[in-house]
């Protein structure tokens, strides 16, 4: 049974990377239905190639490595700003389970679960327009995401309305990764099925 499992997923590793080579030679870069599609024609065929599964897996990590770099250094402030409320609760002697107390806790607790309920929209839209659009300018984005989160968090602890200016410019920042992510995916719907691709005619163009 090892055997067989071992084999079965040697073979699948193949495909994929036949898959992803299919999808380089097209340059369909951005179009995950490619690989399936490539999957599914050819999923029946006998394979006679070898593959390196460890090649394969480095261009896929070198292809995302920059939205990973965001999504880590992300992951490391929203620790930052709970250990700051951790420590603000022990400054103003609130203990868990209670959410309220001295005026300056009250605003450290609100700033982080406001980071906290925002941060998976900021996954998903950053992830989406990195993929679909251009990796490079949506990790940009993401790092000024998380400047004005530092901004908006520190000017919340300070007052109430110290927190305007970096909130403002979260909603900016998130609305421009939607529309990145939005128009990336429109444009590999058209590319994909409709042969038409609006960034390479920009491309020209530019």
């Amino acid at each position: 049974m090892a055997v067989i499992l071992h084999s079965s997923f040697k073979k699948l590793g193949c495909f994929i990377s036949r898959a992803d080579l299919c999808c380089n030679a097209e340059k369909h870069y951005n179009s995950p239905t490619c690989c399936f599609s490539f999957l599914l024609t050819q999923g029946r065929s006998p394979i006679h190639t070898s593959c390196s599964h460890t090649e394969a897996a480095g261009n896929m990590a070198g292809d995302l490595v920059l939205l990973a770099a965001v999504s880590l250094l992300s992951a490391f402030q929203q620790c930052y700003f709970a250990w700051l409320v951790g420590k603000s609760r022990m400054k103003h002697k609130v203990m868990p389970p209670a959410v309220t107390g001295a005026p300056e806790f009250d605003r450290t607790f609100r700033a982080q679960q406001n980071c906290v309920e925002f941060y998976p929209i900021f996954l998903t839209v950053l992830w989406t327009a990195g993929w679909f659009f251009n990796q490079e300018l949506a990790s940009f984005l993401g790092v000024l995401y998380m400047f004005a989160r530092y901004k908006y968090f520190h000017g919340y602890v300070q007052s109430v309305k110290g927190r305007l200016t970096g909130f403002y410019l979260n909603l900016i920042i998130l609305v421009c990764l939607i529309t990145l992510g939005a128009a990336g995916i429109v444009n590999s719907f058209l590319d994909e099925y409709l042969d038409f691709s609006i960034m390479k005619k920009l491309r020209k163009l530019f």
